[in-house]
């Protein structure tokens, strides 16, 4: 009777132990991740990092619920991360840091592209940038990059703005449509639209890559407030990202299929073009950078005379990088994926 009533308990306890293990691994499935939103801002083969992490459910991995959304020009975007409804944002650093300037405390905390990737590209009877005075040019919205970008890169082949009339149209489809359609002489467009544009017959008359200015054109931007408090979720969300940039180098098919996804186009010609693009000069380690805040402060302080000056330097903010290669993050990316 002892070893049946011993063979009884010690079945019961098992039994109540695999349910118990049960129950612990079904509530540590369902245990929520952590909600975050975050935004891009254009539709350029400079978002790859962010679209390929979402695509292949990296944030996930690492803890993250993402709610990933298309807010068009960098004002909008950075008013939504002011006001709490994104807490990251992937976009050139320009309207942050003029937020940033105006006492704002947003910041710079990732960079892995600091150069420009935006063309004028004009009707094809326009043969030269003195053929540019009286004409009508288009950029997305006032005080965006684009409008930055455009009254500089006139100013740099000697067009004063005076001489043209610049017109906020929207995103790069809206300016390329405008385009097409004759309302406009010109338009500002970046990524896949430059490409696009060119075999529609239109003409590439200033290429900005090639003007001496320097900008994080496709940044991390984050309110201080924010990740002060919540440190180890911007470590998630950076780890998410930087990993996205590793996979869409190592892994061309998929890279291309996100691309094929996110720009809208089946054009195996313009995928490529823009995917090798982008695959080199993308960094993996996407370290924000000084100069590069003392770079824009410039370009903002000659369009807005009214902004206030100070430390642009400050606007960087490179400990989340710093702390991810301290703790061998990027050293475990360059064996999972090779460099």
């Amino acid at each position: 009777m002892r070893t049946i009533a011993t063979s009884v308990t010690a079945s019961a306890t098992l039994t109540f132990l695999i349910v118990v293990s049960s129950a612990s691994l079904v509530r540590a499935a369902a245990a929520p991740v952590e909600k975050v939103n975050a935004s891009y801002g254009a539709i350029s083969g400079s978002m790859l990092p962010i679209w390929v992490a979402k695509e292949a459910r990296f944030f996930e991995k690492y803890g993250l619920d993402l709610n990933l959304v298309y807010i068009s020009g960098g004002p909008r975007a950075i008013m939504s991360l002011i006001g709490g409804s994104v807490q990251f944002v992937n976009h050139s650093g320009m309207p942050a840091l003029e937020a940033y300037q105006r006492g704002a405390d947003t910041a710079l905390i990732a960079s892995p592209m600091n150069q420009l990737e935006h063309s004028l590209v004009v009707q094809k009877n326009i043969t030269s940038v003195e053929q540019l005075r009286g004409k009508i040019l288009g950029m997305s919205t006032a005080g965006s990059l684009t409008d930055v970008l455009l009254r500089e890169g006139l100013r740099l082949n000697g067009i004063p703005e005076k001489d043209v009339t610049i017109l906020p149209v929207g995103d790069l489809g809206a300016r390329l449509s405008a385009l097409q359609t004759g309302r406009l002489h010109g338009v500002i467009v970046a990524g896949v639209q430059t490409l696009a544009a060119t075999k529609m017959g239109f003409k590439q008359l200033i290429d900005f890559s090639e003007l001496p200015i320097e900008i994080s054109g496709s940044g991390i931007l984050v309110r201080r407030a924010y990740v002060m408090k919540n440190q180890e979720t911007t470590l998630k969300f950076l780890k998410a990202w930087i990993e996205g940039i590793y996979l869409l180098k190592a892994k061309p098919e998929f890279g291309l299929g996100v691309l094929r996804k996110y720009v809208a186009t089946q054009d195996t010609e313009v995928l490529n073009t823009i995917y090798g693009h982008y695959k080199d000069k993308l960094d993996t380690k996407p370290t924000p950078l000084g100069r590069v805040a003392k770079s824009m402060f410039y370009l903002l302080s000659r369009t807005n005379p009214d902004i206030p000056g100070g430390n642009p330097e400050g606007f960087v903010d490179a400990r989340f990088i710093n702390q991810l290669e301290s703790a061998g993050f990027f050293d475990g990316m360059n064996r999972q994926y090779g460099k």
